[in-house]
């Protein structure tokens, strides 16, 4: 009978493919990134310690990636793919340490990919997406950290959890969660008399510094704007909803969206075994299970915990890094005995869902009436700069407008100009704001992707050299026969000499 490759050939085989898929299909199928791709291109065009949502990794990823492609949409798509085989080789490397069986580590990543974050929920590259690859990495090390004690990987820790913490906030819940273990665990206290802990903490501040002197600097805007958000659905809900039905339903959703996973296992757990077994049952030490509880469980309660504490609504997308080492856990709790036909089995499965996931994403995207695969961002910008450049001869250095439409101009516009989001100096306090009344701007209004369809009297009061043209009109890509167009009115502010 012939052997099975080995189990790191089969993982590298199949996440290399289907990595390449899923940079491939966006890349066909949409003519435009996703809102918060997009938002990411926004601010990247002016690096800084800082944005308005989220701290500087993901403005400063996407500006490397779009540069080195010579601003092309697929290396946006390639970077949430790097960030799921970074996701990958971390729960792998960790796996094969903790399962003791590499076929076993295969399998817990390999069901990985029923989980609508490794593939749709990372279409969008964004902060959630950054997390996905940094925190199995943070896992890896810590564990690598306690179990060696090696400097290195005290210190590679500390920079991995630094840049996760600027990446988002978030990360200081599964960083709460590691510390908890530590401190609960007897066994780990001797790391506390030791310096090398003391120096990933330094480590972790000296990247966190720059961006905390910039909060102060601005007002504490992405905090400001988080807790906004966390509070939006708070205050209309009821007491019970609030600190109850939040926390259940985030509880239930990451739950659900985790039994894709659990599904395409149990073709490897079930079937015969006879005398072709790959591994004999697991056996996982107390400390290891300890461990996986901080890493792998204790970050999702904690979450809940919170929302149910504080009345937040947090999003299900917002669970994206949650579930990275739970097929680790289901292996370590199930002690399956693999063979080499449930080892293809859970392969086969787990290929056939990805082509499932691919023609579905690819046909409801071709279909949809609605969807920012389709808009028309790529003509209007084109519509917009050309407008400018004819009435002013200078390059368009600034667009106003709500969140979505400043998004897509300043991501699509040649000129690359930076962004007055909601007309609010207050959401990019970075932007210059007598430079641009110095150099003029163009302020945009599209309805059907955000926002009012008129300009209101406290911008003309403010702004009231506005040049206000009448709406046009642009095709949606794969417009249907009956699909009304996208109506876009453009305003433009004139450069302060032509004014004076």
């Amino acid at each position: 009978m012939q052997r099975l490759p080995k189990a790191s050939y089969l993982l590298w085989s199949f996440f290399i493919i289907y990595a390449f898929l899923w940079v491939l299909t966006p890349s066909l199928v949409r003519f435009v990134t996703p809102m918060d791709s997009t938002e990411g291109a926004m601010w990247g065009q002016v690096l800084q310690w800082g944005y308005p949502r989220d701290p500087w990794f993901n403005a400063l990823l996407t500006k490397f990636a779009l540069w080195v492609s010579g601003d092309q949409d697929w290396s946006v798509y390639l970077l949430s793919q790097l960030m799921v085989l970074l996701a990958i080789w971390s729960v792998w490397r960790l796996g094969r340490i903790i399962l003791k069986n590499d076929y076993l580590a295969l399998v817990a990543v390999i069901i990985l990919v029923a989980i609508q974050y490794y593939n749709l929920g990372v279409v969008d590259f964004n902060d959630n997406a950054c997390e996905l690859g940094l925190w199995p990495l943070m896992f890896l090390y810590f564990y690598r950290s306690l179990t060696t004690n090696r400097l290195k990987h005290w210190l590679y820790l500390g920079v991995i959890a630094g840049v996760g913490m600027m990446a988002k906030y978030y990360t200081a819940v599964p960083l709460v969660t590691m510390f908890l273990f530590m401190l609960f665990d007897k066994s780990n206290h001797c790391f506390f008399k030791e310096y090398k802990i003391y120096l990933a903490l330094i480590i972790v501040f000296a990247i966190s510094t720059p961006h905390a002197i910039w909060l102060f600097v601005y007002d504490f805007v992405p905090i400001q704007f988080s807790l906004s958000v966390l509070h939006r659905s708070a205050d209309t809900a009821s007491l019970f909803t609030k600190h109850f039905g939040y926390g259940i339903d985030f509880f239930f959703a990451q739950i659900g969206t985790f039994m894709g996973a659990v599904a395409v296992f149990l073709f490897g757990y079930f079937g015969k075994v006879k005398n072709n077994k790959l591994n004999d049952k697991p056996v996982i030490s107390q400390y290891d299970h300890r461990f996986l509880f901080y890493v792998g469980i204790a970050p999702f309660l904690l979450t809940v915990l919170i929302s149910m504490t504080t009345g937040w609504r947090i999003y299900t997308m917002w669970g994206i890094p949650l579930l990275s080492m739970w097929g680790v856990i289901l292996l370590a709790w199930t002690k399956p005995v693999l063979t080499k036909a449930k080892v293809y089995r859970v392969m086969f499965v787990a290929g056939l869902v990805t082509v499932l996931l691919i023609t579905g994403y690819s046909i409801s995207l071709s279909r949809s009436k609605t969807s920012s695969a389709n808009y028309p961002a790529r003509a209007i910008a084109k519509i917009m700069t050309e407008s400018w450049h004819e009435r002013y001869h200078t390059p368009l250095r600034y667009v106003a407008g709500y969140n979505r439409p400043v998004s897509y101009m300043a991501r699509y516009s040649q000129d690359r100009p930076e962004g007055l989001i909601d007309f609010n100096p207050a959401l990019n306090p970075a932007l210059n704001m007598k430079d641009l009344r110095e150099k003029g701007a163009v302020f945009i209004l599209i309805p059907q992707m955000e926002g009012h369809n008129h300009f209101s009297k406290e911008i003309l009061n403010e702004y009231p050299n506005l040049i206000i043209t009448p709406f046009q009109e642009v095709k949606w890509e794969r417009a249907k026969p009956d699909q009304k167009p996208m109506r876009f009115q453009i305003a433009y502010l004139p450069p302060a000499h032509l004014t004076k």
